[in-house]
């Protein structure tokens, strides 16, 4: 890298164009506090900024050749992660069919939260014209509780159930979601992504440096499903995404409440090259490929097939 140069870095807060000079880094013109830059290389960076006497850390995304603002562990910050991640997996509670129903984000979430709802007395969730109407509807959000919450002694007998996911078809399912429903899902982080190729390896980036915010909170989409199989208070049942309809309507007796609206297809599994199913498997989603192994005997197995 050249001693003189403009960098762009991308923090949660803020997007702008910083100079370089020698070891010295200027954030914008209008705020001309500089940083000595105490190391750097083609990939990362660290500065100390005297003022405020704090460190920096930056990580450079080549796909988009911006430079990425990191918190203290070297993590993602990010506003609209939930405060109860770090506590545990969050749940839901079904007390007409005695279930507590784990959420793992891309796993049918959405429609499990839905159909418990539903089941309720038949609550309808409210059509908002948004993405995914559920979690904009304040009684839906109500019935999510936070890991510490939980009661052993109100809910030990219940069932606990979690869905589980192919590694490879949550990540494309997580991309196109991101691509093409809630395209503001990971601003600003995925802002200057073009194209779908540029797009695929900056989230891959996203769930490396997402891997680092643990103990601190962190964003549920990018968590692997291992950590959530980690941090339930147990399971009992694991039912597979394939699963997940005919376990509703055979243990629950009525039809899945589908809220979601996953209906749009821009990118899909053949948008992906080998490399990038490698990269996966280096991050905490290489573990998910083990669950199945790890919970065989939990796995649900719909006995009419």
């Amino acid at each position: 890298m050249s001693n003189n140069q403009i960098i762009r870095v991308v923090a949660y807060h803020f997007q702008a164009d910083c100079e370089i000079q020698g070891d010295r880094l200027t954030r914008t013109a209008s705020c001309p506090d500089q940083a000595q830059i105490l190391s750097r290389s083609e990939t990362a960076m660290t500065l100390w900024w005297p003022k405020y006497r704090s460190l920096e850390y930056l990580h450079r995304n080549p796909a988009t050749d911006e430079w990425i603002l990191l918190n203290s562990r070297g993590g993602l910050h990010f506003l609209c992660t939930d405060p109860h991640a770090k506590e545990g997996t969050r749940f839901i509670v079904s007390h007409e069919h005695k279930t507590v129903g784990y959420l793992v984000a891309k796993n049918a979430c959405s429609t499990l939260l839905g159909t418990a709802l539903h089941e309720h007395n038949g609550y309808t969730i409210r059509e908002t014209g948004a993405q995914n109407p559920i979690w904009r509807d304040g009684l839906a959000c109500s019935q999510v509780r936070g890991h510490a919450s939980y009661n052993a002694e109100k809910l030990g007998s219940y069932r606990h159930i979690i869905t589980y996911r192919n590694p490879v078809d949550r990540f494309v399912n997580l991309c196109n979601y991101a691509w093409c429903i809630a395209a503001n899902l990971l601003l600003p982080y995925t802002a200057a992504c073009k194209d779908k190729r540029c797009f695929i390896e900056t989230i891959l980036l996203l769930i490396k440096l997402n891997d680092r915010n643990y103990p601190d909170p962190f964003e549920v989409h990018l968590q692997s499903q291992y950590n959530h199989f980690l941090f339930t208070h147990r399971i009992d049942t694991v039912i597979r995404i394939e699963e997940f309809s005919d376990y509703i309507r055979k243990e629950w007796g009525c039809e899945p409440y589908n809220c979601n609206v996953d209906n749009k297809n821009e990118l899909t599994a053949d948008d992906l090259i080998p490399e990038d199913i490698e990269q996966l498997k280096q991050t905490s989603w290489g573990k998910d490929w083990l669950i199945p192994q790890y919970y065989g005997n939990l796995v649900y197995k719909n006995a009419n097939k």
